[in-house]
């Protein structure tokens, strides 16, 4: 298993006051890697506290460990850290950044710009491969709630396993983790199968508004404000959603917009291998960041233009095809 910064280790170890903070509308990855951190470095006596974009989705609400966030904000920590956040923008945080001596960044975006005083930036399939890492180095042992958080930030961040970002160690992770604990079935089952009623009919307006073009190899997909209204806000837009797309044969890239405010979207870009497009180079653009396959921003510009974008995306592809 790669190393763990040696800085990193010093600054957990030397330090007594940490604040965790994750990215706006945490996932799998950010709100699994947060409690495998939080709970190491509480094993270790310190004091840790959340600030957390709360409530978090209904399939991740069994970690006992979150009612703990956002219970407590002091004025100063020894350290922030920052989990899964591949831009400090990007990041859920108080409207005053706390005093802090330190500033640490544990991501596994490819956009990272390591802005940290303290970076831990690898492109992995998830930030919750760090953190297990980290905790292994440390020599904490991880009790059921961190296995499931472990497992809970890589399967989600892979798509169960299904994406190009996932590697031998991930594998390797996970077989150990599974000397830990024999069965993650169910887990699995909730984080991948099981929705509200709600979030099945939200669901099914993705898939009915789903559009192609470009030979059919650009996939876009809207929700309205209106729809996502109608069926429980943002918070029961599912992962999976961003990815329907890329479940359609031919589709290359796909591009689900969903409309958070008036003319206001959060937009999700996804890739297929094996071809050659990089969505963050245009999330980048557009003030987010993310993975060479899968990445996001926010837009309030013209939808026609952003379809333009994507279709150069497309012909960049098949130039470098051609030579």
């Amino acid at each position: 298993m790669k190393k763990v910064p040696t800085q990193l280790i010093e600054t957990l170890k030397n330090n007594e006051t940490f604040l965790l903070l994750a990215h706006n509308k945490p996932d799998g990855d950010a709100i699994g890697s947060v409690i495998v951190l939080g709970k190491t470095l509480k094993a270790m006596g310190k004091t840790v506290d959340y600030y957390i974009d709360t409530p978090v989705e209904e399939k991740l609400r069994f970690f006992s460990e979150i009612s703990y966030f956002n219970e407590h904000l002091a004025a100063a920590y020894d350290v922030i850290v920052l989990l899964d956040c591949s831009t400090l923008d990007h990041t859920y945080q108080p409207k005053q950044l706390p005093d802090h001596k330190v500033l640490a960044v544990i991501d596994h975006h490819k956009s990272n710009e390591a802005y940290g005083d303290v970076n831990f930036i690898e492109i992995t399939s998830a930030t919750a491969e760090l953190v297990y890492r980290i905790a292994t180095a440390l020599e904490i042992p991880l009790d059921e709630e961190m296995i499931d958080a472990v497992f809970t930030g890589i399967s989600t961040d892979t798509g169960s396993f299904q994406f190009s970002n996932v590697t031998s160690e991930t594998h390797e992770i996970l077989s150990q983790l599974y000397r830990l604990k024999t069965n993650f079935a169910v887990l699995s089952k909730r984080l991948h199968s099981e929705k509200s009623y709600s979030q099945m009919k939200l669901y099914g307006k993705a898939v009915e508004s789903m559009r192609l073009f470009a030979d059919n190899t650009i996939a876009w997909i809207l929700l309205t404000y209106e729809d996502i209204s109608k069926y429980g806000g943002p918070l029961n837009i599912t992962d999976d959603i961003a990815n329907i797309g890329m479940n359609t044969i031919g589709v290359q890239l796909s591009a689900t917009l969903k409309e958070v405010d008036n003319g206001e979207y959060r937009v999700s870009l996804r890739s297929k291998s094996p071809f050659n497009i990089d969505v963050s180079e245009l999330a980048k653009a557009h003030g987010g960041g993310g993975h060479i396959r899968a990445a996001g921003f926010t837009y309030s510009g013209d939808l026609e233009v952003l379809k333009q974008e994507l279709r150069a995306l497309i012909e960049k592809q098949r130039s470098s095809e051609n030579g």
